[in-house]
């Protein structure tokens, strides 16, 4: 059984219309850019890398505590991760993992075949203007990585260890999965950026950045028919997590 930690890199407030499909409000949101690890006695395992402070400096945020703070507060060594389940390759989930030094990465094969092939002759996909000209995904690491051996690509829903359990959903992007993980208070789900607001589960509104409308109503569905309790389905990026949980500190809360 694990423990769960949500921890944040950075909290910003973005237009709906990203949040929020077709949106045309002109509300804006919070967003809250998370990882999370998981502890079961030694071992400890990463959903997503978290944002580094270099991408986050992209971003033009600055003074935010670095990956390496926020993990010291659960006791957590970036050296001791064992393993890192990356839900997608979006910058704000997989970036700089260097610190992470003796870490196998795994993700959808899916995910690593549409990032490493046709996307990119399309660099208006690749490097839009909403990233400010930069990739929205680092390849040229993940390839490197994979040519040393720690990359294990996952074909659909498979267990990767015991207790966690990988769930391809699509949608967000062609390879994008959720994470089923046991915990001592049962079973919960990371969903990532296929919800990454309680709102899009609650008024069955899709996310505002898609690569298939069909994926998402379809998987939408598979996510309610698992009957699960509210504080066990855990969007990507919604900030309402820290108010939820326990705090460890003002950017750590633990989930289980």
């Amino acid at each position: 059984m694990f423990e769960m930690y949500a921890l944040l890199g950075c909290e910003i407030v973005e237009d709906s219309s990203i949040a929020f499909f077709q949106s045309n409000s002109p509300e804006k949101v919070k967003k809250g850019y998370f990882f999370f690890c998981l502890k079961n006695g030694n071992q400890v395992i990463l959903l997503d890398t978290g944002i580094s402070p270099s991408e986050l400096e992209i971003r033009g945020i600055k003074g935010r505590p670095a990956r390496e703070d926020l993990l010291r507060v659960i006791g957590v060594n970036p050296k001791d991760v064992e393993a890192v389940i990356i839900s997608h390759l979006h910058k704000d989930h997989f970036t700089n993992p260097e610190i992470y030094p003796n870490a196998i990465f795994y993700l959808q094969r899916s995910e690593y075949q549409f990032w490493n092939e046709e996307i990119q002759r399309f660099k208006a996909i690749l490097c839009p203007q909403v990233a400010g000209g930069q990739p929205v995904v680092d390849i040229e690491t993940l390839r490197k990585l994979n040519s040393d051996n720690r990359v294990r690509f996952l074909d659909g829903d498979c267990d990767i260890y015991p207790g966690i359990r990988g769930l391809w959903f699509g949608a967000h992007s062609p390879g994008s999965q959720c994470v089923g993980v046991q915990t001592k208070r049962g079973q919960v789900l990371y969903c990532a950026d296929f919800i990454g607001n309680y709102r899009n589960l609650e008024e069955q509104i899709p996310v505002g950045v898609l690569t298939n409308l069909v994926e998402w109503i379809k998987g939408i569905g598979r996510i309610e028919q698992m009957r699960l309790p509210r504080e066990s389905i855990i969007p990507g990026h919604d900030p309402e997590i820290l108010n939820m949980f326990p705090k460890i500190s003002n950017d750590v809360v633990r989930i289980a």
